[in-house]
């Protein structure tokens, strides 16, 4: 996970970019301006050559240059040549040399001369008979650029460091809610997850909904480990006690029949404490998804038939027979190993709650797509009107009845649920018993 400030990035950023574009600007803003005054200095150029050109038709030795007044800073004493025939030297300024301007006769062209650049303009009369070449110094155009650049640059210094200032604080304002929400999370109690009220930008309103859903989750998990773990305390206290009051009377027993009585009588707490502390482990890792596989076809068939082999000794024990029915090889797809625990449990509830004599069937069967495992009894079946109730966890609906832990109806039906479709409770044939329905995904 990355660490460091977002504000922090979000100003590098920012500030970058805006220094980024200045200096854009600045480069875009000089090349604009060296090319315009480089077009205005020649057109300058061509004004004053075509002026020099528009006087010719007077007396040479008359036109006088030397003496204009300088009205404004960038303006420069003209500095030219009038040639007869562009062969004899007629007129020159002060600071013009003997040699031609420029070998170009015609037009612009750049020269250098006494270690200076110029830029010069030639231009005959209508008659072709005097060249007249102009010319300004490059260094004074550059002069004005800088000049130029220098007011841009002013304002754009001063500003600058404004704008980075109404960044920092916009970004600030802009975070302010995120960490409005933080500081709220702070001052938190763990114990409290109610969820984040309060407006918030619709940039992070997504954040809070997903947090407040987090912490409601995280608060149906808490509150279903409190009442996991208080009805387990609850429902391992019976065994736990009868275990411990049974040790305790084979400890004082004086005749061997009585301590062999009150240890089997310990070894059968015991067993069912174990029962209960597997069932409880068992919801524990699907209220957790610990379970959580990749379907796989399993075969329905052999994961029934194994179920009733483990049961067979109980089964045995009360009278009662065990029956499969349903086509062999049936495939269904999801966990072979949840699909165990839920047939097992009911198996076991239908013994358990099965009057000595009678008969246990499960039955496979396909529907579609659909591969159903029912488990029938002829026991005193659970009316209508208690079922919803019965698949609760530590529901016992008649405790005088037979022992258990309440928990095998509620796993079933977990179990039932995770694979798509819910556990359904009915009659058994002719109304009597009861007969559970868990279907599969069929492979």
């Amino acid at each position: 996970m990355r660490t460091g400030s977002a504000r922090t990035r979000l100003l590098v950023t920012l500030l970058a970019g805006l220094a980024v574009a200045a200096i854009a600007v600045a480069i875009a803003t000089a090349r604009k301006t060296d090319h315009e005054v480089a077009e205005l200095f020649d057109a300058s150029l061509a004004q004053n050559a075509s002026l020099l050109v528009m006087r010719i038709g007077e007396e040479v030795d008359e036109i006088e240059t030397e003496h204009a007044p300088v009205l404004h800073k960038y303006a420069k004493p003209l500095s030219f040549q009038v040639w007869k025939r562009g062969r004899k030297l007629l007129l020159h300024s002060a600071d013009a040399p003997d040699a031609k301007l420029s070998e170009r006769l015609e037009g612009f062209s750049t020269v250098t001369q006494g270690g200076r650049d110029w830029r010069v303009f030639g231009v005959w009369d209508a008659k072709r008979e005097y060249l007249v070449q102009v010319r300004s110094a490059v260094a004074d155009r550059q002069h004005v650029i800088v000049d130029i650049m220098k007011a841009l640059a002013t304002p754009l210094v001063i500003a600058l460091p404004v704008i980075a200032l109404l960044v920092w604080f916009a970004v600030g304002l802009a975070f302010h809610p995120l960490a409005r929400v933080g500081e709220a999370l702070s001052r938190r109690d763990p114990n409290y997850l109610e969820p984040l009220e309060g407006d918030v930008p619709r940039e992070i309103a997504p954040l809070v909904q997903r947090l407040n859903a987090l912490l409601a989750r995280v608060k149906d998990s808490l509150e279903g480990e409190r009442r996991f773990a208080s009805d387990a305390a609850h429902e391992l206290r019976t065994p736990l006690a009868a275990l411990r009051a049974q040790l305790q009377v084979a400890q004082g027993a004086r005749e061997a029949t009585e301590r062999d009585r009150a240890i089997a009588q310990a070894l059968a707490a015991g067993e069912r404490a174990t029962h209960v502390v597997e069932q409880l482990l068992t919801l524990a890792r699907l209220d957790h998804q610990a379970w959580k596989e990749a379907a796989q076809p399993f075969d329905l068939h052999r994961v029934a038939a194994d179920a009733i082999a483990e049961r067979a000794a109980l089964a045995g024990a009360k009278r009662i027979e065990l029956a499969l029915e349903g086509p062999t090889g049936l495939r269904a797809s999801g966990h072979a190993g949840l699909a165990a625990i839920a047939a097992g449990n009911l198996i076991d509830n239908a013994i358990r709650y099965s009057p000595p004599g009678t008969e246990v069937v499960v039955r496979l069967a396909t529907e579609g797509n659909i591969v159903q495992l029912r488990v029938v009894d002829q026991g005193p079946g659970i009316p209508a009107a208690r079922r919803a109730e019965a698949l609760s966890r530590f529901a016992r609906l008649d405790t005088q009845v037979v022992e258990g832990s309440g928990l095998g109806l509620s796993i079933v039906a977990r179990v039932a649920e995770l694979h798509g479709s819910p556990l359904a409770l009915g009659e058994g044939p002719g109304g009597r018993g009861l007969e559970a329905l868990i279907a599969f995904p069929a492979a």
